[in-house]
């Protein structure tokens, strides 16, 4: 028996001793728990409410017994004593499941949308209307079907809960932060572990300021800050390792309080995990070179990799952070050309990271979006085209879509296009640029369909 099987249960034992109080008459207790014959008889005679009620405590009692020792964090207690000694609030509370709850009819705006292997997505919306309600729905078969997992208390739950950031590691496992009324400007953290079912909040996000959280196991994540102005940010990075519990500052970047090790200020920056040790930072820079840094112990020092030819004229860089496949790497880069135009390529690395080499798609300077799928599967897309290779670009073939996309070239997170194999992708993009929706293939990217989201038009 599941953890969530264990919760369900108690749930249902505790609202069943509620429904057979003292209170309770015989006649309610027939409606609820009798079954009649075709004279409406009760096939039995029912019990007393007082025997029920003991009944029913006696069975709770043994649940309690039984299954505590082995899921002791299961909420039934709300205090928990860290290992430090310090004392931290966990609170378990229970997503609607009806689809229609929190998706209103007014029209509404993708604001995030996480997209998982061929079949999952999470998607957080936003109300085009005065008080801007938000939500979160989910669907695990392509789009077919979806389920209202908006966490109570955020969002267009109670309207007390502004939703600022949401990632979902997998089809059951996701993280979203929102600003309580009561928290000041400490955001909370909640999560879930099936699929928005149950959300646990687990704590605040650290600092006093706005960070993205992002997980690479059920355990290890970061939260990520950057600031800054005039093409230049400084990173603050804390990381956790119990789920988003406990956090600890590893890195800053401010000036003047710099860590040892840390990122420059100088610069955008994109940083993403690939693992609990491995870690990248792609810059994005309005002149010289364009730095790639790594790091290899969570976060805490950073080192510069070896990257040739990124020293250009006016603003260029990474368009995403490097896809490591063995020792074989990959990462999309944008820069400018002659006579105005604007040229994506990938860089290339053999080394594990160390050292990076360009790799120029075929064709004239086009603004491609670059999604490395492993190190040497490659799709690029821009308007109706589809540039793909499957061999680290030594070949090419341009598929024709059926619908012409206007979506940024530069890198977003979540990306904007996003391929689970070379048959099925996603796309959050729009034909005419007026306001974004959901797509899907599953051709390689000659048809594309789109996704109905509950509450979002149909029409650009």
């Amino acid at each position: 028996m599941s953890e969530d099987d264990v919760r369900d249960l108690i749930h249902s034992v505790v609202e069943r001793g509620s429904t057979l109080g003292v209170t309770a008459t015989a006649a309610e207790i027939r409606t609820k728990f009798s079954r009649t014959g075709g004279t409406g008889a009760p096939k039995a005679a029912a019990a007393s409410p007082l025997r029920r009620r003991v009944a029913v405590l006696l069975v709770a009692a043994l649940i309690l017994a039984v299954f505590f020792v082995p899921f002791p964090h299961l909420g039934l207690f709300n205090h928990l004593v860290t290992p430090a000694g310090r004392s931290t609030t966990v609170t378990s509370v229970t997503a609607p499941r009806a689809t229609s709850r929190n998706v209103p009819p007014a029209d509404l705006t993708l604001t995030t949308v996480w997209t998982v292997g061929a079949s999952a997505a999470w998607v957080e919306w936003d109300q085009n209307t005065p008080g801007n309600a938000q939500g979160l729905v989910r669907s695990t078969d392509g789009g077919k079907h979806w389920t209202d997992v908006t966490p109570p208390g955020s969002g267009a739950a109670v309207g007390a809960g502004f939703i600022g950031d949401l990632f979902a590691l997998d089809a059951e496992h996701a993280w979203v932060t929102y600003q309580a009324t009561s928290s000041g400007v400490a955001q909370e953290i909640a999560t879930t572990s099936n699929g928005g079912r149950h959300w646990t909040v687990v704590g605040r996000s650290p600092g006093l300021g706005d960070c993205s959280v992002q997980f690479v196991t059920t355990s290890d994540g970061w939260c990520v800050g950057i600031g800054g102005a005039a093409g230049s940010e400084a990173v603050v990075i804390y990381r956790t390792e119990d789920g988003g519990r406990h956090w600890r500052m590893v890195s800053d970047g401010t000036p003047g309080r710099s860590t040892r090790g840390a990122l420059p200020f100088a610069c955008d920056k994109n940083v993403q995990f690939l693992s609990a040790n491995i870690g990248w930072a792609a810059f994005w820079c309005n002149g010289g070179a364009t730095p790639l840094y790594e790091t290899t112990d969570g976060g805490t020092t950073w080192t510069r990799r070896s990257v040739a030819e990124t020293k250009v004229a006016g603003g260029s860089g990474f368009t995403g952070v490097p896809v490591l496949t063995g020792v074989a790497g990959a990462v999309g880069f944008t820069l400018p050309a002659a006579h105005g135009l604007t040229r994506s390529v990938v860089y290339v690395s053999s080394d594990s990271g160390r050292s990076w080499h360009r790799v120029t798609p075929p064709g004239p300077p086009t603004p491609w979006f670059v999604d490395t799928l492993t190190a040497r599967r490659w799709r690029l897309v821009n308007g109706n085209r589809v540039l793909a290779t499957d061999d680290a670009g030594r070949t090419w073939h341009t598929i024709r879509s059926n619908v012409s996309f206007d979506i940024p070239f530069g890198y977003t997170t979540p990306p904007a296009a996003h391929f689970a194999s070379s048959q099925v992708g996603w796309i959050v993009g729009s034909p005419n640029a007026s306001r974004d929706l959901l797509w899907r293939t599953s051709d390689g990217g000659r048809s594309w369909r789109q996704i109905p989201v509950p509450g979002l038009r149909s029409t650009p």
